[in-house]
């Protein structure tokens, strides 16, 4: 009862006054998100034999050990930076040989924790930038999928296996300056997180009808950031562009957990702590900075909040919506764009898991702080860039014309 009569309350405020004061809120199966005990890996190279080196040196590198058996073969460990943890067991190494390793192949058996299971089909690159699968012949996974066992042609003298493309703090950066360069954007960093990482944040448009994006709360959730790409691409390059970002401004936080991507995480922040369940009390340094960056410049720009996206990976395609009986502003939005989704792409149905106000996570907060719908965006760890491009884009045409006809 506590938290309708929030939820009813901050209706009241946003219907009296455009201005909206960042508040607590009390969610039926809160979460306790102060800081935990964490396990930082040790950076280290390990040699095989003469020629050969795999380590954990870089940005996003998951490697918390390595057992060397013989020149061609090893084990390689990842364990969690804490528990209890959602079973997303990241991996990524880098191997680096001179020309005269003794041997054209390696084989690398990946070891997790007792009850964790092999997760993300493993990726390679050359110069971790580009990525693809590694192909099935190289790949065993055990029966119980408890290990997964890699045989890697040592084809260059620098390679990176990983869980997914790693696309570090600084490739975020990096790209949010590049989207910049259009005329609709401006990239900033808002503060930074609980070990000194900027946070970036993406204003597109210059309109006073807003949309709130956030991404990346989760470090392995490669997937839903590269939709989140392909989204803002579309945004920024479809005929009714220009006329949808003089009404409409778009305020994106594409990277909430700067530390826990470069640290390599499972899925929690430098604290120890899963980001999406700290939108209640913002104990958390990268949660507090966006939602107190949101509603300020919502206030200070006379801005009104429409919808709020957060964008995801998980095992499939899905949509995280707000149960419809909570009547927010704006809500027949999400019907009809799923209904323009699956009109645009070919077989395709949208799955759709809507909810209550239950745990302390963004799509919760968006209702309870501003009375608008908030959807997570979840796309499947093994959905190709082909089909996540298609349908982002998709989306985000079918956002805009909806929107703009309203």
């Amino acid at each position: 009862m506590k938290y309708r009569i929030a939820l009813l309350l901050v209706a009241v405020i946003s219907a009296s006054s455009c201005r909206v004061e960042l508040q607590q809120h009390q969610f039926p199966n809160p979460v306790d998100t102060t800081d935990k005990e964490i396990s930082f890996q040790e950076k280290k190279t390990y040699p095989v034999g003469d020629f050969i080196n795999i380590d954990n040196e870089f940005d996003g590198a998951r490697l918390t050990n390595l057992v060397v058996h013989n020149e061609t073969l090893v084990s390689a460990f990842t364990a969690p930076e804490n528990e209890p943890i959602n079973s997303s067991p990241w991996y990524a190494f880098r191997i680096t040989t001179s020309e005269n390793a003794i041997d054209d192949s390696i084989t690398v058996k990946i070891n997790y924790p007792e009850k964790y299971k092999h997760r993300y089909w493993p990726k390679i690159s050359y110069d971790s930038k580009n990525w693809t699968q590694i192909d099935s012949t190289s790949l065993k996974i055990s029966g119980d999928t408890s290990a997964a066992e890699l045989k890697i042609k040592l084809v260059a003298d620098t390679i990176f296996i990983a869980a997914q493309p790693i696309i570090s703090s600084k490739s975020v950066a990096d790209w949010s300056q590049k989207l910049a360069k259009n005329k609709h954007a401006v990239a900033s960093s808002i503060g930074t997180s609980l070990k000194g990482r900027e946070i970036p944040h993406l204003k597109i448009g210059s309109g006073k009808k807003t949309i709130a994006i956030v991404s990346r709360q989760h470090p392995p959730e490669v997937t839903g950031f590269v939709a989140l790409q392909y989204f803002l691409d579309e945004i920024l390059d479809n005929e009714i562009s220009d006329e949808f970002l003089k009404e409409y401004c778009l305020l994106v936080y594409p990277l909430m957990n700067p530390d826990g991507v470069d640290l390599g995480h499972w899925r929690h922040n430098a604290a120890g702590v899963d980001l999406n369940r700290d939108w209640a009390y913002y104990r958390q340094p990268e949660v507090k900075t966006v939602v107190t960056h949101l509603v300020n410049t919502v206030n200070a720009e006379n801005l009104e909040l429409q919808l709020g996206l957060d964008f995801h990976s998980t095992w499939y395609d899905i949509y995280y919506t707000t149960d419809r009986s909570l009547k927010t502003k704006n809500m027949s939005f999400t019907d009809q764009w799923f209904e323009y989704i699956e009109a645009n792409i070919d077989g395709y149905r949208v799955r759709d898991a809507p909810s209550g106000l239950r745990s302390p996570v963004s799509k919760g907060w968006f209702v309870a702080q501003f009375n608008v719908p908030g959807i997570t965006y979840e796309i499947g760890d093994d959905t190709s860039h082909e089909f996540i491009k298609i349908k982002s884009s998709v989306a985000a045409e079918g956002l805009m014309k909806i929107l703009l006809a309203k």
